[in-house]
């Protein structure tokens, strides 16, 4: 019989298996999903392609040897890129992937005569190491583990992309101030678009709003649209309607009451426009 390892997913993460024999190493990879992880609030935790995913410090993981007591054992990678495992002491296991660390185990266990032929299975239950977070108005929010050099564009996908009238996206990288990007310019890609780093913090703030009401056709709120004015709010709002004027129009900003002197002024958050009936 062959020798293999192949990847597969299951509830608890991504599981790397081991298989005794000889032949070929071959390597399965499933498609992305999404688990629950330990993080606050139940965010999602995202496996992307098992194959690539390199493991490192403060990961943890479950390693079952099947037909073994006492299994699986749930384990941390230490800071020095180990963890200690019954028998055979310290393994390291930073910079493998889950497959390559099932298959390592197998064959430590093979070489020291402590099992003749033995299946391996290593599970990745924490990405911590390489991983980003994506908050705010996404469709999935939570932890994403890097499968290698990834775009921003790629990890904002694979979180089903923002939420409706969402346009930018902040990229937080250790004590930097934020940096805002344009979704738009994501999708351009390019110098656009920045490979992200292990730990760096993304966030999609929720889209900005108007209000119109008054003589308007469509009263109601509406996002804003980067760049926008008063002009193009009315027009959001489909105008005057046959009573209304643009003339006059009543500002509320932050509680403050004034009219529009200027309709090719921006719109802020929160504004309320009133269109007021015309006179005659």
């Amino acid at each position: 019989m062959g020798r293999g390892i192949w990847v597969t997913r299951t509830g608890a993460g991504l599981a790397a298996v081991a298989l005794a024999g000889t032949g070929a190493v071959q390597a399965q990879q499933a498609g992305a999903v999404q688990q629950a992880a330990q993080v606050p609030g139940g965010l999602a935790e995202a496996a992307g392609a098992a194959g690539d995913y390199r493991l490192g410090p403060d990961d943890q993981l479950e390693v079952t040897i099947y037909g073994q007591p006492d299994m699986p054992l749930r384990l941390r990678i230490k800071q020095d890129g180990s963890v200690s495992l019954p028998l055979m002491g310290s393994v390291t296991a930073a910079g493998e992937t889950p497959v390559g660390l099932a298959e390592k185990i197998r064959g430590a266990l093979v070489q020291g005569g402590y099992l003749r032929d033995p299946r391996v299975n290593v599970e990745v239950t924490s990405y911590v190491s390489r991983s980003v977070t994506l908050l705010g108005a996404v469709v999935r929010p939570g932890i994403y583990p890097l499968q290698g050099p990834q775009p921003l564009s790629r990890v904002l996908a694979t979180a089903g992309g923002q939420r409706e009238g969402s346009e930018t996206v902040l990229l937080r990288r250790g004590d930097a101030a934020p940096q805002r990007l344009s979704i738009e310019a994501l999708a351009r890609g390019g110098a656009g678009d920045p490979v992200l780093q292990p730990g760096d913090l993304l966030f999609v703030p929720a889209a900005e709003h108007f209000y119109i009401y008054g003589q308007v056709r469509s009263p109601g709120s509406f996002p804003i649209r980067a760049g926008m004015t008063f002009r193009q709010a009315l027009s959001q709002g489909g105008g005057p309607n046959d009573a209304g004027t643009q003339n006059r129009i009543r500002l509320t900003r932050r509680g403050q009451q004034s009219e529009i002197a200027d309709l090719d002024a921006p719109i802020e958050d929160g504004d309320v426009m009133f269109v007021r009936e015309r006179l005659f």
